[in-house]
């Protein structure tokens, strides 16, 4: 559960109560991100107390406005549950204006004119009362498909996803053995093969199916799984950027064909929040430009074809939120007083920064320099003094970002350096 989006739900104003259930639901099961939000509709409908129709229409709404989007298609096979990704930066467009301002025009709402369009009550006293004509047959409840309070409300949903991954259906490797066979976990290939990404920082993982490179991982027998892992940084070390993806790395089996001496991959090093390093690493990967590319929301255009927006303007701060989920991950550990492992290549690029007092004039001028690239903005430094940037102010980023570009030029022609 997302505590933060679950705030940011709780102030929305989304029109009808089951639309906010649901919302509130989903925001329940997913990530700070808003990835990976996979709850069965029953699910659902249990905690929102309406009918399974009702909160298929609300989904279907919620996709035809922009607020959700399919990750992965389900109904392949038992257990097979469809996967989505909440627009945080709509959400709180939501918050701010409600859910008709943000809506309006962005698409049909399937839930719009459902049940009865005329009652034979018209001229009389409205409601039920005694045995008079009604239009809908009468139940204890009212509505006879929905669900009573759940017994056991979720307060960990990773438990219900971690549930609901051991019961899909486990596919054969190729040695032709049944996977419930295997000695290893199923339910945590996905996080192992996420961190093997992580770890070597692999080329084109970000545009990579997720799905379908752990299903690659998935027919591995446990020794080529661990032999996989073991060797990946090696297979980086070789190849660099021309390696090939994740999921074929898994499928080819490629690191059988790594030569028998190995290239030792360097060891990495922490940095801490605002220092040379850390700072080093952010400013390398703001320069090598954004890794999501999200279009504006409905409502935004909407504001830049009335006028209300300057769109080059909006562009940049919504690729500011949206556009480097890594930088906002980074931020968020800082937040917290925690730092990251880089590779020890960032020294070299470390080598260049310079220290800068929080709230100084040449502070001032980096934050100006962050707006006008529509770079998200560092998070509040607390105790912190001073914090570091590229030597020179803002004027200095073209020494740094040409030590990047050298740095990028030698990876791409000697192999792939360390994971930063």
């Amino acid at each position: 559960m997302s505590a933060r989006l679950l705030g940011l739900g709780f102030g929305c104003d989304m029109g009808t109560p089951h639309r906010k259930l649901v919302l509130l639901k989903l925001i329940d099961a997913c990530e700070d991100d808003g990835s990976r939000i996979f709850p069965a509709v029953a699910t659902i409908a249990r905690a929102a107390q309406c009918s399974e129709r009702q909160v298929q229409r609300e989904l279907a709404t919620f996709v035809s406005v922009g607020l959700l989007a399919v990750v992965r298609e389900g109904g392949k096979g038992r257990g097979s549950t469809r996967e989505y990704r909440l627009n945080v930066t709509m959400l709180r467009e939501i918050e701010d204006a409600g859910w008709s301002a943000v809506t309006a025009g962005a698409g049909p709402e399937p839930d719009e004119a459902k049940g009865d369009t005329q009652s034979p009550l018209e001229g009389a006293a409205k409601g039920d009362s005694g045995d008079t004509l009604r239009v809908t047959a009468a139940t204890v409840k009212g509505d006879k498909l929905s669900h009573p309070t759940p017994p056991y409300p979720s307060i960990d949903p990773s438990e219900e996803r971690e549930a609901r991954a051991s019961e899909q259906e486990e596919p054969e490797n190729l040695d032709g053995e049944e996977q419930g066979a295997s000695a290893d976990d199923p339910a945590k290939f996905e996080k192992r093969v996420k961190k093997i990404a992580a770890d070597n920082d692999w080329p084109g993982w970000a545009n990579s199916s997720t799905s379908w490179t752990v299903a690659q991982f998935a027919r591995l027998t446990d020794a080529e799984r661990a032999e996989a892992e073991r060797r990946a940084p090696h297979y980086i070390a070789l190849t660099g950027r021309k390696a090939l993806s994740l999921g074929t790395y898994f499928a080819d089996r490629k690191w059988r064909d790594l030569p028998e001496t190995e290239k030792a991959a360097p060891a990495a090093v922490e940095a801490a929040p605002f220092g040379k390093l850390w700072q080093a690493a952010r400013t390398k990967h703001l320069l090598l430009g954004p890794t999501l590319r999200a279009d504006l929301t409905a409502f935004q255009r909407r504001l830049i074809q009335e006028r209300h927006a300057d769109e080059a303007e909006l562009r940049r701060q919504h690729q500011a939120k949206t556009g480097w989920p890594g930088i906002n991950r980074l931020h968020e550990l800082a937040s917290y007083g925690k730092g990251v492992v880089v590779a020890p290549e960032l020294e070299r690029l470390a080598e260049l920064m310079e220290p800068v007092r929080v709230n100084s004039e040449r502070w001032e001028e980096w934050r100006l320099e962050h707006e006008l690239r529509g770079w998200p903005w560092l998070p509040d430094p607390g105790k912190h003094e001073w914090v570091y940037f590229p030597r020179g102010g803002p004027a200095g980023l073209t020494e740094f970002e040409a030590a990047v570009k050298g740095e990028e030029k030698a990876d791409d022609g000697g192999g792939r350096k360390a994971a930063e």
